[in-house]
C-alpha cells in the first residue's frame, strides 16, 4: 500500500471496528504519538497504542466517516495528511454528530507505512 492508501484504510479500520487492522498500522517506535479530543486522551509510544485503539473500538458502534477533504502527500520515505470529516456514530451508548479535523506522520519502513504522529480535533459544523 502506498501512503494514500494506508490512511484510507486506518478510517476503514476505524468504521469498521478492526481494532488489530489499527494496531498493525502504528508504528512500535517511542516517539509515536497520538492525541485525540478529550483532555486526557494522548498517547506516546507505539507500545502503548493497542490498548488506545481497543478501548476506542470497544466504545463506538454504527461508525461512519463522511470526508469532506483529505490530502495525503509522500515525500521519499515520510508521509502526512489532513483532514476534515464529519463522524456519525454511536459512542458510549450515545449518538453524536462530530466535525473532525486530523492531520498525521507517516513512516515508510521494511512493513510499509506506519503512523507515527496522529491530531484529531473538534471543528464546527458548518
Amino acid at each position: 500500500m502506498d501512503a494514500d492508501q494506508t490512511v484510507k484504510s486506518y478510517f476503514e479500520a476505524l468504521m469498521a471496528g478492526d481494532a488489530d487492522r489499527l494496531i498493525e498500522m502504528m508504528s512500535s517506535t517511542d516517539y509515536y504519538v497520538k492525541v485525540g479530543t478529550e483532555p486526557d486522551e494522548h498517547v506516546e509510544g507505539g507500545e502503548n497504542a493497542g490498548d488506545y485503539y481497543r478501548k476506542i473500538v470497544a466504545s463506538a458502534e454504527d461508525f461512519t466517516i463522511a470526508f469532506e477533504h483529505l490530502d495525503v502527500q509522500e515525500r521519499g520515505d515520510v508521509a502526512w495528511f489532513y483532514t476534515r470529516q464529519i463522524w456519525q456514530l454511536k459512542w458510549q451508548g450515545v449518538y453524536e454528530e462530530l466535525a473532525m479535523r486530523m492531520t498525521g506522520v507517516l513512516e515508510k519502513g521494511e512493513g510499509g507505512w506506519k503512523f507515527v504522529q496522529i491530531h484529531a480535533s473538534m471543528g464546527v459544523p458548518a
